[in-house]
C-alpha cells in the first residue's frame, strides 16, 4: 500500500500547486513603434510613424516606442479613429484637440534615442496612433493601427 500513498500524496501536492499559481498569465502581444524625423537618417522627408505589426487581436499588447530622431522629442498617443476619418485638428496650435478623442494611451515626451514600454489591454476597433507635438501630425507623424476580435 506504500506506492499508492505516496502517489496519493504526490497528487494531492500536485493539486496544491496548480490552485496556489492561479490561471496562467496571458502573453501580451509585443507591437514595435518607431518615430523618425529628418534628424533620424538621410531621405526621411517630414516626420513618421510605423507600427510593427499593424493589426493585432484584442487582448493585452505591449507596445515598445522607440524614438529614434537625434534630436527631436516626440510622444504617443493612441485614439479611437474619429467617424469622420482625420481628428479634429487646430490650425493655430498645430495640434490635435485631444480633448475631442478617446484616448487609449498617452505617453508623453519621450527623448530622441529613448524608448518607452506600455502594457495595456485594448478591445476591438480602429484606431490611430499619432504624435501631438507641435506641428508633428501636419507633418506625417501618424499611422493607422487596428484592433480585431
Amino acid at each position: 500500500m506504500r506506492p499508492i500513498w505516496r502517489a496519493m500524496r504526490m497528487f494531492g501536492l500536485a493539486l496544491t500547486l496548480i490552485a496556489a499559481s492561479g490561471p496562467a498569465a496571458v502573453a501580451a502581444t509585443q507591437v514595435s513603434v518607431v518615430l523618425e524625423d529628418q534628424s533620424t537618417r538621410v531621405g526621411i522627408q517630414g516626420m513618421r510613424m510605423e507600427a510593427t505589426p499593424d493589426t493585432v487581436k484584442a487582448g493585452r499588447v505591449e507596445l515598445t516606442v522607440k524614438n529614434a530622431s537625434q534630436a527631436v522629442v516626440h510622444e504617443l498617443l493612441l485614439v479611437k479613429a474619429p467617424a469622420g476619418g482625420k481628428p479634429p485638428y487646430d490650425d493655430r496650435a498645430q495640434r490635435i484637440v485631444e480633448n475631442r478623442l478617446v484616448k487609449l494611451i498617452d505617453i508623453d515626451d519621450i527623448p530622441p534615442g529613448r524608448s518607452v514600454r506600455k502594457v495595456v489591454t485594448l478591445p476591438p476597433g480602429t484606431y490611430e496612433m499619432l504624435c501631438n507635438q507641435p506641428g508633428h501630425y501636419a507633418q506625417g507623424m501618424h499611422t493607422a493601427f487596428s484592433v480585431t476580435p
